[in-house]
């Protein structure tokens, strides 16, 4: 029986790793076209996320081509899955071609070595293999595991922040008033509905006086408003005044006056470039100004794809009144309007967008925030030009499926005289 030759050899492992490139690539594929092109829920979403990390560098190449468009196409997913794949796996040979290299070289060394009774300083073979196989063992699990955790893990553990904040002359009647804020379920591709029904329930486990939505209910398209705005419904019992919220700018990338709608449907207020007031006697929310005391709640459009109407939005609100507003985007309260001498009072911005930066590094920060200023807005309850903004660090993701150092959150604001 003749040996293989040299030649046999390279086109069997050819063989392998193409059938190994078309095996993966159409798993992943399947799970991309799943969620994105046929929107199945459950699982699938959260197996989509991870598989779309893995094709990250084929959807770099489809986006650069001008392709975005087929991000929700089988045939753009397939390319995009196709390239990355080729790509990693191609990097894994090289890898073991060099180990094999490396492995090589170290035995031919020692065998010298003894053959002349020379002392030797370098590893011998056995070092050789196990420092070889433990920095590609490494890198391996590095390979697996940062990217896993990102996508498998983090995002799915929600967090409950608290936070008091003093509100000046807030009427006494609604002092420890309890405000928990939903932000950035983008409920979609990436999120399936299972994940926003536990947001949910968490939000009901802490009894709020009032719900606080504050945009971006869908990822993008319209298929899933309604069952988004469905989704709300539980909060409209559960919330002992209601339930209060504005549009993002994913929402308007969809269809903005249907997922209001809709959400209006469900009892929902809606007060993008609006207003309601609570009355502290009856503890409901309504649309004339309490005879006496309470608090407004004024709601403003999306500052990148809504319409922002200061003027409309705080129409009829007495200026000495307590006085919180929603906005989808923090950046809305550097605006000029809201911050020169005679704009209109604001006690507290209650906003969401940014998801914290979604990744957040140690010594490094949030490198990615979708703001204009820097991390500044990036989560949590910070100064503005002139009145404190919390920002919610959100339920979902977007740009990418992953989070880091950033959980996802719900936020309790309980708010006090001050």
């Amino acid at each position: 029986m003749s040996m293989p030759t040299k030649r046999d050899i390279v086109k069997a492992t050819l063989g392998k790793l193409l059938l190994l490139w078309t095996g993966v690539s159409v798993l992943t594929s399947a799970l991309g076209v799943a969620s994105w092109t046929y929107h199945i829920d459950g699982l699938i979403r959260v197996l989509a996320n991870a598989a779309y990390i893995v094709a990250l560098p084929g959807w770099i190449v489809v986006y650069a081509l001008g392709l975005r468009v087929m991000r929700d196409h089988p045939i753009g997913i397939l390319i995009a899955n196709a390239v990355a794949w080729g790509l990693w796996i191609g990097c894994g040979y090289i890898a073991l071609k060099l180990r094999a290299k490396w492995m090589s070289h170290s035995s031919q060394v020692s065998r010298y070595s003894e053959a002349d009774e020379l002392v030797i300083k370098i590893p011998n073979a056995s070092r050789r293999a196990f420092i070889g196989n433990a920095t590609l063992g490494l890198a391996s699990i590095g390979a697996v595991a940062t990217p896993g955790y990102a996508t498998l893990i983090e995002p799915w553990s929600i967090k409950v922040r608290r936070y008091t904040i003093p509100i000046k002359d807030l009427d006494p009647l609604l002092d420890g008033l309890k405000l928990v804020q939903l932000a950035d379920t983008h409920l979609g591709p990436r999120i399936p509905a299972s994940f926003v029904e536990r947001a949910v329930a968490l939000v009901i486990n802490q009894q709020p006086d009032l719900v606080l939505l504050t945009g971006d209910h869908i990822h993008d398209g319209t298929k899933e408003i309604v069952r988004a705005a469905q989704l709300c419904q539980p909060l409209i019992a559960a919330s002992q005044i209601g339930v209060v919220g504005v549009l993002g700018n994913h929402d308007w990338w969809g269809d903005g006056d249907r997922m209001s709608s809709a959400l209006t449907e469900q009892g929902v207020h809606m007060i993008d470039n609006d207003r309601r007031w609570i009355d502290p006697i009856t503890r409901r929310i309504t649309d004339r100004q309490p005879t006496s005391g309470g608090l407004a709640i004024v709601g403003l459009g999306d500052l990148t794809d809504g319409v922002i109407d200061s003027h409309r939005a705080f129409r009829g609100v007495d200026p000495t009144m307590s006085c919180i507003v929603l906005a989808h985007n923090p950046d809305t309260a550097e605006l000029q309007s809201l911050t020169n001498a005679d704009s209109p009072r604001i006690d507290l911005m209650c906003s969401g967008h940014t998801h914290g930066g979604q990744v957040k590094i140690p010594l490094i920060g949030t490198p990615m925030v979708p703001s204009n200023y820097g991390s500044k807005y990036a989560g949590g309850l910070v100064n503005g030009p002139s009145f404190p903004v919390h920002i919610s660090r959100g339920i979902g993701m977007s740009l990418l499926p992953v989070r880091v150092g950033v959980p996802p959150e719900i936020s309790v604001i309980t708010l006090v005289r001050g």
